[in-house]
């Protein structure tokens, strides 16, 4: 009778726990229309029409009160290829936990999570760039190609205090590879009240030349106001070295290495593992909704390139975004944009392939 007491009492603990948990089902979907002539791998452009997942998820979050004041937390969020490819999220697009994925605990000082998580920039901020693309020139995805997930990471989130926010997050190095000790750390933080906003945030990449020995990083400021109406001002900085400047992703421009022309005089690579590279840009963001529709539209400039210290003349970027949105719903919207791009005259192999363009139409409902 003893037994049989105990492993009803055993059976019926899952219930009761699954009960105290509140668990929340939530997603997105996303999809566009896209024609653009934009570059493929080298000075060649290609003009194209796409059908694109611009930002779907699919995502489980819940929180478990444990007492005191303290809640156990967790989320597992997933990219979802509407589209049947995997453009939306890059090559980890068909993976499960490819967006942000974590357990945590959260209480009056704070929450503090372990996952695979966002940094400050890419959670709290790029406001100036309230588009929806999947790729760089139908929104500022140039001045946010920094901006990403970490796995293997810590963040540590400090309760708001009035509008005041602050984030701390750590993404360990687990491979070690020839000495090195390349794990990212970063901070951010900011500060808003009645519409008005001031943010700031920072990432630095430990060893990231060739020898191992130098550290690369970015940061960025916003402020401004957002209510209905918005405007805002953003100014970044990096700070690249080698390979990690000049791949597929994270280098000069968001390019890869094929598009560049070789502005170093001959040598076999782009840039040396060892070659430092600066950059400096600047993003205006404004919009007003009229009705139902929201008219916006963003402006960004990168400055010359600069390369072991030395100004690169002629090695940077201009470009603009205007769209507008449309709502049909407060979950559901239609929206439209039209993108430019024009890179100066050293950034492309020939020097005469130098603007990109892209014009795309959508829609989008959240649940």
């Amino acid at each position: 009778m003893k037994k049989m007491f105990f492993l009803a009492a055993l059976a019926a603990f899952p219930l009761t726990s699954f009960a105290q948990t509140q668990v929340t089902l939530y997603g997105n979907l996303q999809l566009s229309v896209f024609g653009s002539r934009t570059f493929d791998g080298g000075a060649e452009q290609k003009t194209i029409t796409r059908i694109d997942d611009t930002d779907s998820f699919l995502g489980f979050r819940g929180s478990e009160a444990l007492g005191g004041g303290t809640n156990a937390v967790w989320q597992i969020e997933s990219y979802v290829s509407g589209d049947g490819t995997t453009v939306n999220g890059g090559d980890g697009a068909n993976k499960l936990a490819s967006r942000d994925t974590y357990v945590g605990l959260e209480s009056f000082w704070g929450t503090l999570r372990l996952g695979h998580l966002s940094d400050y920039m890419n959670e709290e901020m790029a406001t100036m760039d309230a588009w929806s693309y999947s790729d760089t020139v139908n929104g500022l995805g140039i001045m946010t190609r920094f901006d990403s997930r970490y796995g293997n990471a810590i963040r540590y989130d400090a309760p708001d205090l009035g509008g005041l926010k602050l984030a701390l997050i750590y993404s360990a190095d687990e491979q070690r590879d020839n000495g090195d000790n390349a794990f990212a750390l970063g901070i951010g933080g900011g500060y808003e009240y009645g519409g008005f906003f001031a943010k700031g945030g920072f990432m630095q990449f430990q060893d990231q030349n060739g020898n191992g020995d130098k550290s690369g990083n970015y940061w960025r400021v916003e402020g401004g106001y957002e209510d209905d109406l918005f405007v805002i001002l953003a100014y970044q900085q990096s700070t690249q070295y080698g390979a990690a400047a000049t791949g597929d992703t994270n280098n000069v421009w968001g390019r890869s290495t094929g598009d560049y022309g070789d502005p170093l005089g001959g040598s076999s690579v782009l840039f040396g593992d060892d070659d430092k590279l600066k950059t400096q840009e600047v993003a205006l963001a404004v919009g007003y909704p009229v009705g139902a529709f929201l008219p916006h539209a963003s402006f960004a400039l990168g400055s010359d390139v600069k390369v072991n210290g030395q100004k690169l003349n002629d090695s940077g970027y201009k470009q603009f975004v205007v769209g507008a949105d449309y709502a049909l719903s407060e979950r559901s919207q239609l929206f439209i944009s039209f993108g430019y791009v024009k890179y100066d005259g050293k950034i492309f192999a020939d020097g005469l392939h130098d603007k990109e363009y892209s014009f795309g139409i959508g829609m989008q409902h959240a649940f």
